[in-house]
């Protein structure tokens, strides 16, 4: 089951996107598996990626509540 969890940057992070925040809310979601395989990641616990809450509100306005492909 995907998890999300809302983080604040207290220090420079740079997000999936490639953007850098710093001061600012976004969310951090980690993945067991890989939704077009089934499969789980070969290194590491689960995939982790990042997103700003702009990316989050398009995201789920255009209806796409699952995994981004670009894992």
């Amino acid at each position: 089951m995907p998890k999300e969890h809302k983080k604040f940057a207290w220090l420079p992070t740079r997000v999936t996107s490639g953007e850098k925040v710093w001061l600012r809310h976004y969310y951090e979601h980690l993945i067991d598996y890989d939704p077009s395989t089934g499969k789980p990641p070969i290194h590491g616990g689960c995939f982790v990626w990042t997103e700003l809450e702009e990316e989050r509100i398009v995201r789920l306005l255009k209806g796409k509540n699952y995994v981004r492909n670009n894992l």
